[in-house]
C-alpha cells in the first residue's frame, strides 16, 4: 500500500502548475439550497421542523465536542447547500456550507475512503488549473484549524487532517484551483483539500465549504474578505442566496427591502477557537421588559468556553442554562396557554392550540447586542405547528454555548466583514432578492 500512495504523489508532481498569485477583486452571487429542499422529497413543515431540530442537537454536541487533540471543527452536519464548479473543465461539486469551519474540501481521486456522493469525484490531473501547495508555502505550517504537515520524503507535498465534531473528517493534499460559478464568473488560486480518506455518516454532497475565520476560508481568500446571506423562510419554496465579496453588501437596488435599519456588532475574540463568530450578548427583553438574567450568562471566558456563536448551519437558538431559564419563565407567563410536549425531542417549550384554530400573538423578543438590537416578532422565536396543534418555542437551554441559530436570521440579511471585524443585518424580503 505505501508503494501505491507513494507513485501515486509522485504522479501529482507532474501535473504541478504555477500558483495563483491572487484571487478575483470580483463578487459572486451564488444560490443556497435547504438540505431538505435537496433530498427532493416531499415533506410537511411539521416534518421539515422536526427534522431541523434533530440536526440542532447534533450540532449542538459537535460544538461541545470541539475540544480535541486534532483540531475540530464543528461542521458537517448542517443546513444549507451551495453548488458551484471545481477546476479547468469544471466539475460540478454540491457542497455543505458552513460557517463553523475554516476548510474548503472536496473527494478527489483516488478516493481510498469515501462518503456516498451524487456526482463524480474530483480529478486533478483532468485540470488544467490545479496546482499543488509545497512545503514552503505558509499555509502548511498553519495548523490553527487543521493539522497540516509536509511530506517531504514524499516530493514536497502539504497534506492536511481535518476532523468535525460529527465524526465527519477528511484527509489529502493541500492545493489551489479556480472555482466557477453559473454566471460565468470564477475565482482563481483558491487553497482547497483534496481528499483522499473522507468518512461521514452523512451523504449527497461532495465536501465542506469552510466560511469561518481563519486563513483557509473562502471569505478570507476573497479581496474584500467578506461574505452575507439572506436565507428564505423554512416552509417557503424560494431559494436562499450567498454573496461574496464586493456583492455583499446590506445596501443596493437588488436587495429585498423589509423595513428597519442596518445594526452593526462587533465580532468577540476568541483565541482558543479562533475560527469561530462569538458576538457579545448582553441581554436579552420581551415586550419590552429587560429580563433579569445575570451578567455571566452569555460571556465569552478566556478559556473559549461560554459566549454565544452566530451559526448558519443550527436551525434552533440555543441558549446559555441561567438565561434561557429565565427566558422560558416569561414566555410561559406572556403565552397564557396550556403547556404540551412536542412529539420531537429538542422542542423544550410547546404549547397546546387544539382549542384555537390560530396562533396568539406574542411580544417582540430583542436581543441586545454590544452596540445594536437584534429584534424578533412572533413568527421568529415561535414555531406554530397547525397539524399538530402546537405552537412551541424556537428557542432551548444548554449547558455550553450560545448559538444564534438561522430560524431567528431568516428573512434578515446578514453581512460578515472579517476586515472591519464586525457583524451587520438588516431586516429583509428574502425571497425577493
Amino acid at each position: 500500500m505505501a508503494n501505491v500512495l507513494y507513485h501515486f504523489f509522485m504522479m501529482l508532481l507532474l501535473v504541478e502548475n504555477p500558483l495563483a498569485s491572487s484571487t478575483s477583486g470580483d463578487g459572486f452571487r451564488l444560490t443556497l439550497t435547504h438540505v431538505d429542499s435537496a433530498a427532493g422529497a416531499s415533506r410537511t413543515l411539521a416534518q421539515r421542523i422536526h427534522r431541523a431540530v434533530r440536526r440542532s442537537y447534533s450540532r449542538k454536541r459537535a460544538i461541545e465536542a470541539k475540544r480535541s487533540v486534532v483540531p475540530v471543527s464543528y461542521g458537517g452536519e448542517s443546513e444549507y447547500l451551495v453548488s458551484f464548479g471545481i477546476g479547468s473543465p469544471a466539475l460540478p461539486v454540491t457542497a455543505i456550507l458552513d460557517t463553523g469551519s475554516d476548510l474548503i474540501w472536496t473527494q478527489c481521486v483516488p478516493c481510498f475512503e469515501s462518503i456516498p456522493q451524487p456526482s463524480p469525484f474530483y480529478n486533478s490531473f483532468k485540470s488544467s488549473s490545479y496546482s499543488r501547495i509545497p512545503c514552503s508555502n505558509p499555509f502548511c505550517s498553519d495548523a490553527s484549524s487543521i493539522l497540516s504537515s509536509c511530506a517531504s520524503s514524499e516530493g514536497d507535498l502539504c497534506l492536511y487532517w481535518i476532523s468535525y465534531g460529527d465524526e465527519t473528517r477528511s484527509r489529502g493534499l493541500l492545493a489551489t484551483e479556480t472555482l466557477r460559478f453559473g454566471d460565468g464568473s470564477s475565482i482563481h488560486g483558491v487553497i482547497f483539500g483534496c481528499g483522499f480518506w473522507n468518512k461521514s455518516t452523512l451523504s449527497n454532497f461532495t465536501g465542506i465549504v469552510g466560511m469561518g475565520r481563519g486563513r483557509f476560508s473562502l471569505p478570507a481568500q476573497l479581496n474584500p474578505p467578506r461574505f452575507s446571506y439572506c436565507f428564505t423562510s423554512i416552509n417557503s419554496s424560494a431559494t436562499s442566496h450567498l454573496f461574496l465579496g464586493t456583492k455583499a453588501s446590506l445596501g443596493g437596488g437588488n436587495r429585498g427591502g423589509g423595513g428597519g435599519s442596518i445594526g452593526s456588532t462587533p465580532f468577540t475574540p476568541s483565541p482558543p477557537n479562533p475560527s469561530f463568530y462569538y458576538l457579545s450578548l448582553i441581554g436579552i427583553s420581551l415586550g419590552g421588559t429587560r429580563l433579569p438574567i445575570p451578567p455571566s450568562a452569555f460571556q465569552l471566558n478566556p478559556d473559549g468556553s461560554n459566549g454565544m456563536i452566530i451559526d448558519s448551519g443550527t436551525f434552533l437558538t440555543i441558549l446559555n442554562q441561567p438565561g434561557y431559564d429565565v427566558l422560558r419563565k416569561e414566555l410561559i407567563k406572556q403565552a397564557r396557554l396550556p403547556l404540551a410536549e412536542s412529539p420531537v425531542q429538542g422542542l423544550d417549550l410547546c404549547f397546546s392550540l387544539k382549542k384555537r384554530k390560530s396562533a396568539p400573538r406574542m411580544p417582540e423578543l430583542v436581543f441586545h447586542f454590544d452596540g445594536a438590537d437584534m429584534r424578533f416578532q412572533r413568527d421568529k422565536y415561535m414555531i406554530y405547528e397547525p397539524e399538530e396543534g402546537l405552537f412551541c418555542s424556537a428557542i432551548a437551554g444548554t449547558d455550553g454555548p450560545s448559538i444564534l441559530g438561522n430560524y431567528q436570521q431568516q428573512d434578515m440579511h446578514i453581512l460578515y466583514d472579517l476586515k472591519a471585524n464586525v457583524l451587520s443585518f438588516v431586516p429583509a424580503n428574502c425571497d425577493r432578492f
